[in-house]
Formats: C-alpha cells, structure tokens, sequence
C-alpha cells in the first residue's frame, strides 16, 4: 500500500487515503482514521492542514479504480511526492514508490530513473551540459542569426530603421547645429568613399545624417537599411577632420554591408528563448544578482561585430590607399574622451578594448 492524499476540483480539503496497483489498474481506497470531526466533516490533521474525513458528495467507499489511459502524472523528480492528475481535475499526491513509478513511467521511465542515480552519468552530465551550452551560445546562435537575418526583407530593414530613427529623434537627436556648408563638404567627402567601397547594388543604401545630442555625445550609428547618423559632438572631437570622419564612416558602412542590427536582434532573441528554456526563472535572478544572463551572451555577439567592422573599415582602407592609422586615431580620441567622462559613461560596454582595436588598426597600418 502506498500512502497518499486526494485533492478534490474545488476547495481546499484533502483526503487521506492509500493507493495499489491491482492488475495494472491504478486503485485508491479511503482511510478509515480517527479524525477531530466537524459538522461539515472536515477536520486538522497533525500538520495543520484541513483534511475530509466525510466523503465527498456523492462519493461512495468503495475503491476507486483508474486505467493508466486515464491518469496524467509528472515526471519523476528524485524522491519527491508523484503528482497524478486524475479524471475531474482530482490531484492524487503519493510517496515514491518503484512499483508506482514503473506504472506511471513504464520502461522508458525506469530507465531514466536509474541513469539519474548513477554516477557515472552524473559525472558525464556535469562535464557534457557546459559543452552543450558553449556549442549552443557560441557555435549554434550565432549561425541561425546570420541564416535568418539574411531572410529579412529589405522592406522590413526600412520600415525598422525609419521607426527607429523617428523614435531617436524624439526622444534624444536634436537637428544639427553644424554650418551647412561644413556638412556639405563632409557629404562631398562621403560620397567620395561610398562610391569607392560600394559594391554594385549597394551604393544607394548609404545615407548619411547630422544630429545633435548631449545624452550620446561623440558618436556615430548604422540602421539596418544604410541609413548612418554622426553626431556634432564627434565632427567637433576630430576637429572636422574627414579622413577620420572617413574611418568612422567605413566602420559603420561594415556594420550595414555585414547585415550586424539584423543578427543583433535575432540573436537576443535567440539567446533570450535558450536562457529561458535552460534556466527558467533562474535567468532572471542572475540578471539581477549576478550580472550575467541574456546581455552578457549579446555583448558577447556586439563585441565580435564591433571586430568584424573594424577589420572591414581597415581592410577598405588598404583598398583605397588610405592609412589605418586613422582609424587608430579616431579611436584614441574616443578614448580620451570617454575616459574624461567617466566610468558612468557605457558607451563601450558592448564593445571591445579601446586598446586592443587601436593596436589592431597601428598593426595594420606597420604591415601596409
């Protein structure tokens, strides 16, 4: 006999009773115990938990008898109570017990039952999951990024960027402050690169803009349909200088011709849904507590952009006989200024050294 507890659909009481199994049919008898009776037949049991000591309404004492077709259980979970739903949304709750079990779970059951309690597959399970997380994070999101956002229509890019931009000048752009004719010679400039670096359908994609803005400060950004704003306070910082505007404009043209917004939100996507399968709720106290979870998997991926556009910017460099070197410099006066800002300032959070890309862009410039 094994010992047990019958939830009804609707209230609160339990009914203490015993379960066997009986010719493969699942049997639940009633407890005959000597209970502190009410009026209404419920009573408090030695854990202060209201009990039916009367059987339910309608319901007799003989044996309740139920084919397994008829009742849902959960999985087994070490040696925790089974939980079995049963017809009329009744919860059965009973103590472990392998005969049960093997009812419940059959075969295929026991035998996950028993490579739990095994060591060796414990062990192998320690040293296994973490590779599979690592192929999963590392090896698996990021190739289904890039395969599905390549599916993206252009039409969405569009549609996306245009909503973005209009939200960004909303809530923290400002209409450039910059002489017109300033700008005009700096669009001069730009074209001039865009026409270089273009490949044959692409040329069109790349608008540039001018924004104001005390909350980003020195910046530039890439939407996914090649629109590319500069802020004043980074046309400023580099005194005007087009050739490191240039550097920074080929940066972010890599970002656009590399599809990067588009992997991005596909892939926090991606990295939110496995975190939740694998995790759970625990995701989100380690967002909170630890500081790790889905941000740090995406400023994982930001990061590796950020290389892929570097290595984009300076490799059209070379292309147009340009020197490296400018990139290195653009990036050394962005550090200055950071660094002046304080560490509030997360601007590089995402990305990577400041000073490992400054060498990255000075070596490739030495081995020109």
């Amino acid at each position: 006999m094994i010992d047990g507890q019958l939830y009804q659909s609707e209230g609160s009481s339990v009914t203490p009773i015993t379960a066997s199994i009986e010719d493969n049919i699942l049997v639940i008898r009633f407890k005959n115990e000597d209970q502190c009776v009410s009026d209404s037949g419920l009573g408090i049991d030695e854990s202060y938990t209201v009990v039916n000591t009367s059987l339910v309404s309608g319901e007799s004492a003989e044996p309740l008898r139920f084919q397994q077709s008829e009742v849902n259980a959960k999985s087994k979970l070490g040696n925790l109570p089974r939980e079995i739903t049963l017809p009329n949304d009744r919860l059965l709750v009973c103590a472990p017990s392998p005969l049960l079990n093997q009812w419940l779970d059959g075969g295929a059951g026991s035998r996950i039952s028993q490579m739990e309690t095994k060591k060796p597959w414990l062990v192998a399970s320690v040293l296994l999951v973490p590779l599979l997380l690592y192929v999963i994070f590392v090896q698996g999101m990021p190739w289904a990024a890039v395969k599905f956002a390549d599916q993206i229509p252009d039409s969405i890019k569009t549609l996306a960027s245009q909503h973005t931009l209009s939200a960004l000048d909303y809530s923290m752009l400002e209409p450039s402050t910059l002489p017109n004719l300033q700008r005009e010679q700096l669009m001069m400039g730009f074209n001039a690169v865009v026409e270089q670096v273009s490949e044959p359908g692409f040329e069109n994609n790349i608008r540039v803009h001018f924004r104001d803005s005390e909350l980003i400060g020195p910046n530039a950004f890439a939407l996914p349909d090649g629109t590319i704003v500069f802020t004043d306070d980074l046309v400023t910082l580099v005194d005007g200088n087009q050739a490191l505007l240039d550097a920074i404009l080929l940066h972010e043209i890599g970002h656009v011709a590399q599809n990067h917004s588009m992997q991005m939100v596909a892939e926090s996507l991606f990295a939110t849904l496995a975190i939740s399968y694998f995790f759970g709720d625990l995701s989100g106290a380690i967002e909170s507590f630890m500081g790790i979870g889905s941000s740090v998997v995406q400023n994982q991926y930001s990061q590796k952009h950020e290389w892929q556009a570097d290595n984009f910017a300076i490799s059209k460099l070379k292309l147009m006989h340009r020197d490296p070197a400018d990139f290195a410099e653009v990036m050394r006066k962005l550090s200055l200024e950071t660094d002046q800002q304080g560490a509030e300032n997360s601007w590089f959070q995402s990305h990577p050294s400041t000073k490992a890309r400054i060498e990255n862009a000075e070596s490739a410039a030495y081995n020109d």
